[in-house]
C-alpha cells in the first residue's frame, strides 16, 4: 500500500510540475495543458478560464494526455488499474483499522459513562455483587452494566453511532495520508478519529442545538478539574477560582456549563429511580412497568384551559345567555354585554360606554342599569338562578357572598 501510494504520488508531482506543453486535442489539433471552460473573450479571462488536468473527469482525457502528461505508459488501461487498485487498498486499509475505531469509540463511551451528570438512571455499578451463588451472577450483572453503557442515553450516543462517526473519520485519514512524511497510519489516524467521535458526543449532549467546541471544552476542562479534586479527598474550588485557573472569565465559564448542559426526556421520571425511560427506546413496547412513576410530563404546566374547562365554559355562557334573555331588558342586555366584554373579550369602563352611546345616557344610567341586571339574575326567584350558581365553583366564588351582594 506504501508503495502504491508512493507511486501515486510520484505521478501527481509529475503533472504539478510539467512545463506547459502542446497536446493534441480531439479535433487533432495543438491543445495547451488545460481545458477551456468559458467562451473566448479578454485574454485575462482566457487565461483564468483553464482548469488544470488533475481535476479533469476521466472519461474526458486522451490517450496522449494520459502518457505524456502523467507518465503512464500503458495508457488509459493502466490508468484504471491504478485507479482500481488504489480504491482497494483504501477498502483494505479501513478495513484493518476497523479494530482502532472500537478502540476509541469504546473508551470514550466509558468516559462518558462515568461522567457526573450522564443519564445512567440507576444503572447498577461495577461487575455486580458476588453472593453464595458463584460468580454467575456477577458475570450477569456485568454484562447487563456494558449493555446499560453502550445502549446510550438522551445525553449520549450509542456505541453504534459512536463507531459509525469513527469510521467517518477513518475515512477521511486514510484520504488525507501521505506515507512521505514518515508518520505510521494509526497514529495519523487516531486524530481524525477521534476529532469525529468527540463532535458526536457533543452533539449528542446539546440535540439539535449548535454549540461551538471552545465551549465543549472549557466544560471538559471543568469537569477534568473538580474530578481531580473529588479524587483527592478535597472539595472542589469555587467556579471564580477554576476560571481563574482557565485562564478565562467567571462569566465565560457559566456560559459554557449552562450551554452545555444534557438535556431531559419528558418521559424520565422525577426521580431517578428505575431507569427504564431514561435510556433511547424505553416504553416504546409499552409494557407499562413504571407507568406508576411521576415523571416529568406530568410536572409540566400549561397555559392552556383544560378541555373540562372549556365545555364548562360553554356551558355556561350558554345558560348566562339564557338567562339574559328572560330577565333582562335589552338596555340592560347591553350594558351587561360592553361592561363584561362578553362579545369582545374585553370588558368597557362606564365612561367608555357613555362615548359608545353618543352622549345618550348618563354614567349615573349606566350604573344603574349595571345594578339592576345583577340584582335579577341574583334574585332566588329567578328561573336560571339555580343554574348559573352551580357554576360558582368554576369561578371560585363563594355562594353566600355572591348572593348577599
Amino acid at each position: 500500500l506504501i508503495d502504491h501510494a508512493q507511486h501515486r504520488s510520484h505521478h501527481v508531482s509529475q503533472l504539478r510540475n510539467e512545463p506547459s506543453t502542446n497536446f493534441v486535442g480531439d479535433d487533432g489539433g495543438p491543445r495547451r495543458n488545460g481545458y477551456r471552460n468559458g467562451s473566448s473573450s479578454a485574454s485575462n479571462a482566457q487565461r483564468n478560464s483553464y482548469t488544470p488536468l488533475l481535476h479533469i473527469p476521466l472519461h474526458r482525457l486522451t490517450e496522449y494526455d494520459v502518457v505524456h502528461a502523467l507518465g503512464i505508459p500503458g495508457g488509459k488501461s493502466e490508468l484504471m488499474d491504478i485507479l482500481l487498485d488504489g480504491a482497494h487498498g483504501r477498502e483494505t486499509l479501513m478495513r484493518k483499522n476497523v479494530k482502532l475505531v472500537m478502540s476509541i469509540a469504546k473508551n470514550w463511551m466509558r468516559n462518558s459513562f462515568s461522567t457526573a451528570g450522564a443519564n445512567l438512571g440507576g444503572a447498577p455499578g461495577g461487575g455486580g455483587t458476588v453472593t453464595s451463588t458463584g460468580t454467575k451472577r456477577s458475570d450477569k450483572s456485568s454484562k447487563r452494566f456494558l449493555a446499560q453503557m453502550y445502549e446510550g442515553s438522551w445525553d449520549r450516543p450509542s456505541l453504534d453511532e459512536a463507531v459509525q462517526e469513527g469510521m467517518l473519520g477513518l475515512a477521511r485519514a486514510v484520504d488525507k495520508y501521505d506515507p512521505e512524511r514518515g508518520l505510521r497510519f494509526s497514529t495519523y489516524a487516531t486524530h481524525w478519529i477521534t476529532s469525529y467521535v468527540r463532535v458526536c458526543f457533543q452533539r449528542a449532549v446539546t440535540g439539535c442545538l449548535r454549540v461551538p467546541s471552545q465551549l465543549h471544552d472549557i466544560k471538559a476542562a471543568y469537569n477534568r478539574i473538580v474530578r481531580d479534586h473529588l479524587h483527592l479527598g478535597s472539595d472542589p474550588p469555587g467556579q471564580d477560582s477554576i476560571a481563574k485557573e482557565l485562564g478565562i472569565s467567571e462569566q465565560r465559564l457559566r456560559t459554557a456549563i449552562r450551554a452545555t448542559g444534557s438535556l431531559l426526556s419528558v418521559d424520565a421520571p422525577v426521580m431517578g429511580g428505575g431507569g427504564g425511560g431514561s435510556y433511547k427506546g424505553s416504553m416504546a413496547g409499552g409494557d407499562g412497568s413504571n407507568s406508576q412513576e411521576l415523571k416529568i410530563l406530568d410536572t409540566l404546566k400549561c397555559a392552556e384551559p383544560k378541555p373540562e374547562d372549556q365545555v364548562e365554559i360553554s356551558f355556561l355562557r350558554q345558560c348566562l345567555e339564557n338567562a339574559m334573555a328572560t330577565e333582562l331588558t335589552p338596555y340592560e342586555r347591553d350594558v351587561l354585554r360592553l361592561r363584561l366584554g362578553l362579545d369582545s373579550g374585553q370588558g368597557k369602563t362606564v365612561r367608555q360606554i357613555v362615548e359608545i352611546s353618543g352622549g345618550s345616557v348618563s354614567m349615573s344610567d349606566v350604573r344603574s342599569a349595571e345594578r339592576r341586571a345583577f340584582k335579577k339574575l341574583r334574585s332566588p326567584t329567578s328561573v336560571h338562578t339555580h343554574n348559573l350558581l352551580a357554576y360558582l365553583d368554576l369561578a371560585g366564588a363563594d355562594m353566600k357572598s355572591t348572593l348577599s351582594r
